[in-house]
């Protein structure tokens, strides 16, 4: 799964799903290779097909730890943590089988 343009997977964080036709929403918190398993409020792992918007959450615990000193990969920018600003949309069809990459601009002040 790539995460960032330069190839890296993020290693921590969340992902939410938002259907752009009836705001049916799906989460998963992402592990340390990169993956995720979208899931709606009843556990159910899976996205129908459809068009989605995409947040994605990463958050420091240590403020006092320098960017550079983490041990959480880069950096997810704030702008995708939110639905107004990400700009992050997936599409979903029938039968698909390829998994949902997406690629982002890492925080280049890591």
């Amino acid at each position: 799964m790539r995460w960032f343009q330069n190839g890296s997977c993020l290693t921590s964080g969340s992902i939410e799903f938002r259907n752009i036709t009836d705001g049916t929403c799906f989460a998963s918190r992402v592990n340390n290779r990169g993956v995720f398993h979208p899931t709606n409020i009843n556990g159910k792992i899976g996205l129908p097909v459809g068009t989605y918007e995409v947040v994605i959450v990463q958050i420091v615990l240590t403020e006092d730890l320098a960017k550079r000193d983490h041990s959480h990969g880069h950096t997810v920018p704030r702008r995708y943590a939110d639905y107004s600003t990400s700009g992050l949309q997936v599409t979903v069809i029938d039968n698909q089988t390829k998994p949902i990459e997406i690629a982002i601009w890492a925080d280049l002040e890591n």
